[in-house]
């Protein structure tokens, strides 16, 4: 069985289907959006280059005690100075750079929670004729490089005297 023709389905014509939408240029809700992401990248690789920088001071001294050879003649005041030398770094020179003896002892132990009963009594000994047995020179080194990986960087602090006035 065939069927008719109907006359008014010929004078159709094919269903015009709309244009695809396309993706770009996308919508203000996304540039926003990528806006937003984008700040906030800007902002984290801006803290974190800060960051690496503020820390550049604590690599060079571990860095150096690295190479410092053990058997140095003057080993313990070339430790000293790497000590003194990041610290002031991080504060002003006039608040480190004076200290010496006990008060520079004193000012070490204050700046971490727990320091090496080693860092100080080989410290006492950088004056003295005879020079560090290696071993000593050894546990030295471990104690200063845990001091600079605790203490380091150092916050800015009011000098230890004028924290002891304002009481």
């Amino acid at each position: 069985m065939q069927t008719a023709n109907n006359p008014a389905l010929a004078a159709m014509k094919d269903i015009q289907l709309p244009e695809p939408i396309h993706a770009w240029p996308p919508a203000y809700g996304y540039w926003l959006v990528l806006a937003a992401c984008l700040t906030i990248l800007a902002v984290c690789l801006w803290w974190f280059i800060k960051q690496y920088r503020h820390r550049a001071a604590k690599r060079e001294a571990l860095k150096q005690l690295g190479h410092l050879a053990l058997n140095h003649p003057q080993f313990a005041i070339e430790v000293n100075t790497i000590l003194k030398r990041s610290a002031m770094s991080y504060l002003p020179r006039e608040q480190v750079a004076s200290l010496e003896g006990e008060a520079w002892l004193l000012w070490l132990q204050q700046q971490v929670t727990h320091i090496d009963d080693n860092l100080p009594l080989l410290l006492a000994k950088r004056y003295q004729s005879k020079a560090l047995t290696p071993t000593q020179a050894e546990q030295l080194r471990l104690a200063a490089i845990g001091w600079l990986k605790q203490a380091l960087p150092l916050k800015h602090r009011a000098s230890s005297k004028e924290a002891a006035c304002s009481h």
